[in-house]
């Protein structure tokens, strides 16, 4: 709590004199949009970035706001729909007047809704929804400009991360692909068909499923007749303990991995032992070696929601980093309009330092993508915590910083 008070007040100190004149007449809140889904299989990602916004804007507008002004969320709950979340991003734009928004869990709602920020010249980030091609759809040369940003690891570089450790480290070459219906898991399955196709390659068999189905089982006695070495299970946490389950009752000892999604608790929770050594990228671990600003997040959460375990660990840090490379771009933006914030956050000059890391120019003009595959680790389900497979990971993490 120290270094974000002594980061704040260092930021009022810098802040530019027509900035600080004008936001002296003006002291009415700054509005900040947020949505995701708060119910359902999507409940833990929504949870964990709306309870970590909430401790960031308190930490932010107890020592003042910016320049004067609070911070003011205008929370949302877009029913992992993508129409709702088409409708919350109208709402939010066009009748909120927020200044910018940090929000979409659920890639396919996402893929929906960015259109409403672009076309409004609305800054949104969002640090969940892992889509690949969700910053790039505005990205030059599609678009002049792009309002699109993310703090979360894009699906393609969690995909290749997963297949090198899988195929290069384990010599593990059968992989079945298990992908469920959802914009989700469809953007993720050509992401491993793509990344496979390129070494010559191609899943042993593919398994489509509805989301929310009971029982796997059928599809996990065909990929086993298969011979599959690896399970890759492209799905959200209630459907990766179904695949996680059926193959413990099957007592088929293949490695099962998947996206950042295996650690989430409605998987592991869900699962019990039968989660355990399912191996996944992260680029944060609750249980692992924290920095102060880690430290802090983890104990305020888990005080605010009477909590143990975040839900969803990867989407509190990521959503609090994000709300601090936003408040550094309105600290030095020209104006609060859409162009200047985005302006602001794609040339901040500073080190900043976050939850996930210390970040250098997170963003630029041509790239809106914070993370790089390089702070990438992987975890293990063991005892019902994720933790890291390789000690050596757990050493680097508190020294990580961006870059790409």
């Amino acid at each position: 709590m120290k270094s974000v008070l002594l980061i704040l007040v260092m930021l009022t100190g810098v802040m530019s004199g027509t900035q600080a004149i004008a936001q002296v007449i003006d002291r009415s809140p700054i509005k900040i949009g947020t949505n995701c889904t708060f119910e359902g299989g999507s409940a833990e990602m929504g949870v964990s970035v709306r309870a970590a916004l909430r401790i960031a804007v308190a930490e932010i507008n107890a020592v003042g706001g910016v320049g004067g002004r609070k911070i003011e969320l205008v929370e949302r709950d877009d029913k992992a729909n993508p129409d709702v979340g088409k409708a919350v991003a109208e709402d939010l734009v066009h009748k909120e007047k927020v200044v910018a928004t940090i929000g979409y869990c659920n890639s396919g709602v996402a893929a929906k809704a960015i259109e409403v920020y672009q076309n409004a010249k609305v800054p949104l980030i969002i640090p969940v929804a892992t889509g690949t091609a969700i910053t790039k759809k505005y990205a030059s040369p599609a678009a002049e400009e792009n309002y699109i940003f993310r703090v979360a690891m894009a699906d393609v570089l969690q995909v290749d991360f997963v297949l090198k450790e899988m195929i290069d480290k384990r010599k593990l070459t059968k992989i079945a692909v298990f992908a469920d219906d959802t914009g989700y898991g469809e953007g993720g399955l050509k992401d491993v068909e793509r990344l496979l196709a390129q070494r010559d390659m191609k899943p042993v068999i593919v398994e489509r499923f509805k989301q929310g189905t009971d029982d796997l089982t059928p599809a996990l006695q065909r990929a086993r007749s298969a011979g599959a070495d690896v399970l890759f299970v492209y799905a959200l946490g209630p459907d990766m303990a179904t695949a996680s389950k059926g193959r413990q009752a099957m007592r088929w000892n293949v490695q099962q991995t998947g996206p950042w999604t295996v650690a989430f608790r409605n998987h592991i929770d869900l699962a019990g032992a039968a989660s355990d050594g399912a191996v996944m990228p992260q680029t944060f671990i609750q249980d692992g070696v924290m920095n102060e600003r880690s430290t802090s997040l983890v104990l305020q959460y888990a005080k605010m929601n009477n909590v143990k375990n975040i839900p969803c660990a990867m989407c509190a840090a990521q959503t609090y980093d994000a709300m601090f490379l936003l408040l550094n771009a309105l600290f030095h933006t020209k104006g609060m309009d859409g162009p200047s914030i985005k302006h602001s956050l794609e040339n901040l000059d500073r080190r900043i330092s976050g939850v996930l890391a210390t970040y250098v120019k997170p963003f630029t003009k041509d790239d809106h993508e914070a993370l790089g595959s390089s702070m990438l680790v992987l975890g293990r389900v063991k005892n019902g915590l994720v933790q890291y497979d390789n000690p050596i990971d757990a050493r680097r993490a508190i020294l990580s910083s961006r870059s790409k």
